[in-house]
């Protein structure tokens, strides 16, 4: 039971890392707003007066908050991902010839790496559509 509280302490561990590392992503001011702009920003965030939700000052838009929720989701399956990695070459690597944990690692480290592609072209997706979607405007 000990072995599992451990692993629970170490994920959450993790995620506190992580939110600490990308939290100055999340307070940029906005800065060269128009008037119209600064009006329409105010306009977005009167919607969620009232809410349990505080929407920071860099977001004008449900697209630019969805966009950042996005960004930051495939950052943290991103680091998810290596970690994977990490743990796969790990157990691979102190295997010591017993062959189920070789192939512990060698499968553990194989869909590391294709989780690590899909995230990157997922990522490449989103920054796609959403330079389309910001140029269309």
């Amino acid at each position: 039971m000990k072995k599992y509280l451990n692993k629970i302490q170490s994920g959450w561990q993790a995620i506190v890392i992580s939110a600490l590392i990308f939290a100055p992503s999340m307070v940029k001011a906005v800065e060269g707003l128009t008037p119209k702009e600064i009006e329409r920003c105010n306009a977005f965030k009167a919607q969620f007066k009232g809410m349990f939700i505080s929407v920071p000052d860099q977001f004008c838009s449900a697209n630019a908050l969805m966009l950042w929720l996005i960004q930051q989701g495939l950052v943290l399956a991103g680091v998810v991902a290596v970690l994977f990695i990490m743990l796969g070459g790990f157990w691979y690597l102190t295997s010591a010839g017993n062959e189920e944990s070789a192939e512990k690692g060698q499968k553990t480290l194989t869909n590391a790496i294709i989780g690590l592609v899909v995230i990157i072209l997922a990522a490449t997706i989103v920054r796609i559509v959403a330079n389309t979607v910001i140029a269309g405007k």
